[in-house]
C-alpha cells in the first residue's frame, strides 16, 4: 500500500475484529452465505470485495447479494401471512429473476437495486391500501387502483410492475394500469453546452476526474453507468490520434480534451490503498475491484453545476444532426432505434441514410 495507515486503521475497529475473528476460528463459514450472517452490512460488503479481489471467494454480483440480504430482513417483518406470501412470490419470480438476467449481462448498478427495493416497498403499501378499503388483491377493483394512483402518479409509478405481475399470475382481476408520459427534460441549447465544455477545459479548481466525466457526457452523450465501467484500456492512441472505445469503431477525441484524457490515468483517485492499487478502471472506487458508482459520479457533477441528463439529451440531438443515426449508434454503443427516434424528433436530414458496408 502506498499509504499503509488506512490498512492499519481498518482492522482496529471492534466490528471488523469481531468479523475477522469469527471467520478465522471457523465460527462463520468463509463463503458468501457465511458473510451474509455478519454485521454491519457496509463493513461486510467491504470485506466481501476484498476477499473476492484476492481470490479467497469466487466472484459474485455484490449488488445482488446486498439486495438478497435486504430482502431476507424485509419479508419476515411483514405480519400478515397472505401479504408476505404474495411479496415472496413477487420477489422470487419477477424481481430476482429480472436481476439475475441483468447480472448475467453486466454487473448490477445501485440504481437497479434501488428500483427493486422501491417495487417491494410500493407493493407492500398497495396491499395495505387495499386492506384499509376492506379488500384483498383477489377482489381488487378498478376504483381501488384509480384511488391509489390519484394520490400521486409519479411517486406510485413503480407499482406498475407489481400490478402487471399480479394480473399475469392470476392473483388479481384484470384492471387498467394508468399511464402518463414522462418526457425527457428540456435539453440544453447549444450555447449552454459549449459554455459547460469551456468550464471543463478551463477550470483548474474542478478535480480532473470530474472534468473528464463531464466531458464524456457533454461530448459523447454517455450515461454515468457506462462511464463508470470504462477502463484505461479504453483510451487508445493510434497514429498520433487519441480515441476512446465506446462502441465500434472507437470515437476520436478532440483537443484539448485529448490532452486531459491522456494525463488523467496517472491522477486517478482511490489508488493509494490496498483495495485498488492495480485497478484498470478509469474511475476506481473505494471498494476492492469496484469502479466508482454512477451515483457518486452523479452527485459530484450535480454539485459542480453539471446537469447530466439535460447534457446527454442536448449532446445526442446535436450529434444525430451532424451524422447518420446508425453511425452515431455504433460509435457510442446506442441502439439504432434510439438514435433514429432522436433524429426524427430533431428533424435530422440523415433519415434516408442506408447503414452497412458501402464498399461493395
Amino acid at each position: 500500500m502506498r499509504r499503509p495507515w488506512g490498512g492499519l486503521t481498518w482492522p482496529s475497529h471492534s466490528h471488523v475484529q469481531r468479523n475477522l475473528r469469527a471467520l478465522a476460528r471457523g465460527e462463520v463459514p468463509l463463503t458468501h452465505d457465511g458473510l451474509s450472517q455478519l454485521t454491519p452490512w457496509r463493513s461486510v460488503a467491504y470485506l466481501r470485495d476484498l476477499l473476492m479481489q484476492s481470490g479467497v471467494l469466487p466472484p459474485a454480483d455484490r449488488q445482488l447479494l446486498l439486495f438478497q440480504r435486504w430482502l431476507a430482513e424485509k419479508l419476515p417483518a411483514i405480519d400478515d401471512p397472505g401479504r408476505r406470501r404474495l411479496l415472496e412470490l413477487l420477489a422470487t419470480w419477477h424481481i430476482q429473476r429480472r436481476l439475475h438476467t441483468l447480472a448475467d449481462r453486466c454487473p448490477l448498478t445501485s440504481k437497479q437495486i434501488h428500483q427493486a427495493r422501491n417495487e417491494i416497498h410500493l407493493a407492500t403499501a398497495f396491499l395495505a391500501h387495499l386492506a384499509e378499503r376492506g379488500r384483498t388483491l383477489a377482489d381488487c377493483t378498478q376504483a381501488d387502483v384509480d384511488d391509489w394512483y390519484a394520490g400521486g402518479y409519479t411517486a406510485q409509478r413503480l407499482t406498475h410492475a407489481f400490478l402487471r405481475w399480479a394480473m399475469r399470475s392470476n392473483h388479481m382481476p384484470t384492471v387498467t394500469v394508468p399511464h402518463r408520459s414522462t418526457s425527457n427534460p428540456t435539453p440544453l441549447v447549444q450555447q449552454q453546452r459549449l459554455t459547460l465544455l469551456r468550464q471543463v477545459v478551463d477550470r483548474d479548481d474542478i478535480p480532473l476526474q470530474d472534468r473528464v466525466a463531464a466531458a464524456l457526457v457533454l461530448l459523447y452523450t454517455q450515461s454515468l453507468t457506462r462511464i463508470a465501467r470504462l477502463t484505461i484500456d479504453d483510451v487508445l492512441r493510434e497514429d498520433g490520434e487519441v480515441q476512446i472505445r465506446l462502441g465500434d469503431p472507437p470515437s476520436p477525441v478532440p483537443e484539448p480534451f485529448a490532452g486531459m484524457l491522456l494525463g488523467y490515468p496517472g491522477q486517478r483517485p482511490n489508488t493509494m490503498t490496498a483495495t485498488n492499487p492495480g485497478a484498470r478502471w478509469l474511475f476506481p472506487g473505494r471498494r476492492a475491484g469496484q469502479p466508482m458508482t454512477s451515483d457518486t459520479l452523479e452527485i459530484r457533477l450535480r454539485d459542480l453545476g453539471f446537469p447530466t441528463q439535460r447534457e446527454r439529451t442536448s449532446a445526442i440531438r446535436h450529434l444525430v444532426l451532424q451524422a447518420p443515426a446508425p453511425v452515431v449508434a455504433r460509435m457510442l454503443s446506442y441502439h439504432d432505434d434510439t438514435t433514429a427516434q432522436l433524429a426524427a424528433e430533431a428533424a435530422g436530414t440523415w433519415r434516408h441514410y442506408a447503414p452497412g458496408d458501402h464498399t461493395r
